[in-house]
């Protein structure tokens, strides 16, 4: 949580993580159009981080700024899901292999370990919403402890779209049984430098996981947006 009393980028931070969760989560459902106002009120946030908040989010290709109207939700299309994956497959891909070349001590791979068994934990428990957030975590980890800024912030900016599309299947897919069992599987390859293996498990789970989003978005509605998840109280 980022306190509010902190400099100004750490109230941009916290604009930007509300509203892309007011995103994620079908608050702000897909098409719809808000002015910086609306959104100030909407979340009890500050005029400027909400547009610095915007202008990140834009060029994450989840919204769009339309002068003298405001910023539109843009939706999220089958077509969008299948060329993101496979731009995160490779950037995710490439970030694991520099990690298992290059760390020194399995210490250092100890933030991944701990994601994969806060996975195992709430797999455990059935809990979908834990399990989802543990999930984005170890993937942020990989490509954050890769040594290569420029590649994390390419991911980065491509991660939300994946992100909206997980979350809308997130309660129509089956348990994450098997993908939880391949990020163990990616964390023992990482340790054991076995750079054949984790290719191996990373495209299989990444090819695995993106047909079976595009199988449930396609059977919803093959060619329009994909409709805002539903919130539960």
């Amino acid at each position: 949580m980022i306190d509010a009393s902190t400099p100004s980028q750490s109230l941009a931070d916290r604009s930007y993580a509300t509203i892309r969760e007011g995103i994620l989560t079908g608050r702000l459902s897909p098409d719809s159009t808000w002015s910086d106002r609306e959104l100030c009120e909407m979340f009890s946030l500050s005029r400027t981080p909400v547009r610095e908040a915007i202008l990140r989010l834009q060029s994450e290709q989840m919204v769009q700024i339309v002068p003298r109207k405001g910023t539109r939700i843009l939706p999220l299309r089958l077509e969008d899901v299948r060329d993101i994956h496979q731009v995160t497959k490779a950037l995710e891909l490439e970030a694991a292999l520099l990690i298992a070349r290059n760390y020194r001590d399995v210490e250092e791979l100890d933030p991944i370990l701990q994601c994969v068994k806060d996975m195992e934990d709430a797999l455990e428990r059935q809990d979908r919403e834990a399990w989802a957030l543990a999930d984005t975590r170890c993937h942020f980890a990989v490509v954050d402890m890769c040594g290569n800024s420029r590649l994390a912030g390419m991911y980065h900016a491509q991660r939300g779209l994946t992100d909206r599309a997980r979350y809308f299947v997130l309660h129509m897919r089956d348990l994450p049984v098997l993908s939880t069992r391949e990020h163990r599987q990616m964390y023992d390859a990482l340790v054991a430098r076995d750079l054949r293996e984790l290719e191996v498990v990373y495209r299989q789970h990444w090819d695995r996981t993106t047909e079976e989003m595009l199988d449930i978005i396609g059977r919803i509605s093959p060619h329009t947006p994909v409709p805002a998840v539903k919130q539960t109280t």
